[in-house]
Formats: C-alpha cells, structure tokens, sequence
C-alpha cells in the first residue's frame, strides 16, 4: 500500500524557505533507488500564517510505494542527504513527520 508522508518545519528564518521549496524541488528530480526515480510524488509549500500552525511554516508531501521505501529515504538516500544537510541550523527542533496509508 502506497505511503504519504507529510513533513512540517519550523524554519527559523522567513529567508531560508524559499531554498528548502528548492531543495525539495531538486529532490523530486534527483532521487534514485536501484539507479531509478523511486519518490512517487513530491511537493512542498508554505504554510498559510495562523495561529494553529504552532510555530510550522513549511509542509513537504512525499509518496512512496511502501515503508521500505521510506526506510530508504531516511537511512540512505543521497538526494535526501543533501536536502537534510542544506536544512541543517535553518529549522527549529525535529520535524513532524506524519505517515498515512493511502
């Protein structure tokens, strides 16, 4: 069964949100598994300011194929190294991640 993962950050600064929308923009084009694309759908936006976002201000939506792939992403993907190293000081705390079965 195919896994969304939903991912919220607090990004410490307004001006480091546009490079992270980048980073998850190179992400969908550069991530590989076995040598093939094997992110399903990628996307990332801006949260709309309200007081109920508790502090997030950027969601990410990531589909995989299964809960391998997503042991995949978080331990050994190269494309999600590089996004996390570019992350890296610009968010608040750990990330929210959420995994639903769709």
């Amino acid at each position: 069964m195919p896994i969304q993962r939903i991912t919220c950050f607090k990004i410490t600064h307004e001006t480091d949100i546009q490079g992270l929308l980048d980073q998850y923009a190179d992400l969908s084009k550069t991530n590989k598994k076995d040598g093939k694309p094997y992110i399903l759908e990628t996307s990332a936006s801006k949260a709309v300011d309200d007081p109920r976002n508790s502090g997030y201000n950027l969601v990410a939506m990531t589909k995989f194929a299964s809960m391998e792939d997503v042991k995949y992403y978080d331990e050994e993907c190269e494309a999600h190294k590089q996004l996390k190293a570019f992350a890296k000081g610009k968010v608040e705390g750990a990330p929210l991640a959420l995994h639903l079965e769709v």
